[in-house]
């Protein structure tokens, strides 16, 4: 992985949030967690993913250390569209499908195992449920995951 473009993109990304808030002021910047980065290689065309391809330079297209480390960019860009929000919620849940699609199973396979509705795993992977420590303990377990999968840094 390629850590200065990793940087890069970020930064890239982040002047794409401000430019579009800039120019757009009057509505919010309505990017679902996740598709940051690929709103700014759409937006930012050629340069974008040029950078995009640089992160990957040299990792295998599923490599966990790239993918954490553009978890992380995205929780920034995040952090960064919805300033002063508690953005939390939407945080967990979207890490949660992320994880969840990555172990290629189900939302009904993960409601079975932990015991809840699919229908509760899809409020809580958008964003629009809380929980308690005893579901995210399951989430946890269910995922093959420590606690410190829900890490905000």
């Amino acid at each position: 992985m390629n850590k200065e473009a990793l940087t890069e993109l970020q930064d890239k990304c982040l002047d794409c949030i401000e430019a579009w808030k800039n120019e757009n002021w009057h509505k919010p910047l309505d990017i679902e967690y996740g598709d940051y980065i690929e709103h700014c290689r759409l937006y930012g065309e050629d340069e974008i993913q040029y950078i995009y391809e640089e992160v990957w330079d040299g990792a295998p297209e599923d490599d966990e250390e790239v993918q954490e480390a553009l978890w992380k960019v995205e929780r920034k860009l995040m952090e960064k569209n919805y300033e002063g929000e508690d953005i939390n919620r939407e945080y967990f849940g979207a890490r949660i499908a992320y994880l969840r699609k990555r172990r290629k199973m189900t939302q009904r396979e993960l409601a079975n195992e932990i015991g809840i509705k699919r229908e509760h795993v899809s409020r809580i992977e958008a964003g629009k449920y809380s929980v308690g420590l005893d579901i995210i303990c399951k989430v946890a377990k269910a995922l093959h995951m420590e606690l410190e999968f829900i890490r905000t840094d």
